[in-house]
């Protein structure tokens, strides 16, 4: 047991889940006698299982499970390290990953539950993967979709983009794997990492045109009866590189679009992380990571999830940066402005990042 204090002086207490008194099942959450105070009359110490974290309702101390959550038990026990207050007792042995299962059998970052139907539609997705790179080489329509974005197909291509032709759908003999690819039919697809497996998410081109601006296509797509212009897989997770392989600094942009931008621009792929419609699980980012930077969208939704996420990251342990796409009438996120005026589109973010990278 280590109690960490946060630079904002919060106090975290890390336990190992061989500390847990008694521990027993309640839902999402387990219940335990509170290692901190004492307790033995009540199990006061409630811990959510998918992400470590719990909090002892007779106490109010904050906890974090080491093994359910050791990327965010290493940034803490780091960033205290640095601080040259905090040594390693000689007994500590903190473990990278989580316990194999039958270590832990009701203690567990457990996947979430997914409907039939969504596991066997990201299967058939995925039994299709090479078709779709095969597909976005031969459309013309797909290959000026990217140009007029400013994405070179390489790019793309080396990224794992692909186009959901019609024809591939129309070409599946089997009935039950058109049907639960059809809703993707005529997408652009990227691919997205998690836990819990590789899933995709699709950008509508039906209608689109050469030379239609993306707001005169998402108006057309917003109209009854249109598709939607995003679908997902569940599970989802992040457009970027395996987690295994993230720099020890990251980029955090809101879009897939915007990493592709980035990757353009010159940014390494194991830099550049796009949520793409998932929300930022810190739990999720690797140990070997040390500093994101916030390069979130600039507008108001993007303003205020970098302030609430500077907030979570810097509690946890993390360097962060700021560089939102500059207040100026080229764009709001990285790809409507690189569409305008280029390399100079990114300058700032250049800025930013070339001294975490020479640190």
């Amino acid at each position: 047991m280590q109690t960490i204090t946060t630079r904002h002086g919060k106090n975290i207490t890390l336990l190992s889940q061989r500390e847990l008194r008694a521990p027993c099942e309640s839902g999402e959450y387990v219940r335990a006698y509170c290692s901190i105070h004492g307790s033995d009359h009540q199990r006061s110490l409630s811990i959510q299982r998918a992400s470590g974290w719990g909090h002892c309702f007779a106490c109010q101390a904050t906890v974090l499970v080491e093994e359910w959550n050791p990327s965010v038990a290493t940034h803490l026990l780091h960033a205290r390290e640095q601080q040259g207050s905090y040594a390693f007792p000689p007994s500590f042995v903190f473990r990278t990953e989580r316990l194999p299962l039958a270590q832990q059998p009701m203690l567990l970052h457990v996947p979430p539950q997914v409907p039939q139907w969504q596991q066997d539609e990201r299967h058939a997705l995925l039994a299709l993967q090479r078709q779709f790179s095969s597909a976005l080489l031969a459309s013309e329509r797909a290959r000026i979709y990217l140009e007029e974005r400013g994405i070179p197909l390489s790019i793309a291509l080396r990224a794992g983009v692909g186009y959901l032709a019609p024809a591939i759908v129309a070409r599946l003999s089997n009935a039950g794997s058109r049907s639960l690819v059809r809703r993707w039919s005529t997408r652009m697809l990227f691919p997205l990492t998690s836990p819990h497996g590789q899933g995709y998410i699709g950008r509508s081109l039906w209608r689109w045109q050469p030379g239609m601006h993306e707001q005169l296509h998402k108006r057309i797509l917003e109209q009854l009866n249109s598709p939607r212009r995003w679908i997902k897989t569940n599970p989802a997770g992040w457009f970027c590189s395996p987690f295994d392989q993230f720099a020890e600094h990251i980029i955090l942009v809101e879009g897939a679009f915007d990493r592709l931008t980035l990757l353009a621009a010159g940014f390494a792929p194991n830099e550049v992380v796009a949520l793409a419609g998932t929300a930022l699980k810190i739990e999720w980012i690797p140990p070997q990571v040390r500093t994101v930077v916030l390069a979130l969208d600039g507008d108001e939704g993007g303003r205020e999830a970098t302030h609430r996420l500077t907030a979570q990251l810097t509690d946890e342990g993390f360097g962060v940066k700021i560089c939102p796409p500059p207040q100026d009438r080229w764009g709001k996120d990285w790809n409507e402005r690189w569409q305008r005026i280029g390399e100079v589109s990114v300058a700032s973010l250049w800025e930013t990042c070339s001294p975490l990278r020479s640190a």
